[in-house]
């Protein structure tokens, strides 16, 4: 995918607390890469749903 760091740089001025960090791994190993089996009802932080929406609305990903 790319794109994963202008997610960052671009709406997320504030620091990455190591929790967020551990998710977004989690996050990586867990869900496709279309994005197929990703619930924005889960239990994700914010900063990974906000990715998620960019990457559906740069249209990097179909929803």
């Amino acid at each position: 995918m790319r794109g994963e760091g202008v997610i960052i740089e671009n709406r997320h001025s504030k620091a990455i607390s190591m929790d967020t960090w551990a998710q977004l791994l989690e996050f990586f190993r867990t869900v496709d890469l279309e994005l197929s089996n990703y619930g924005a009802e889960g239990a994700w932080p914010y900063l990974i749903d906000e990715f998620v929406e960019y990457l559906y609305d740069k249209s990097i990903v179909e929803k």
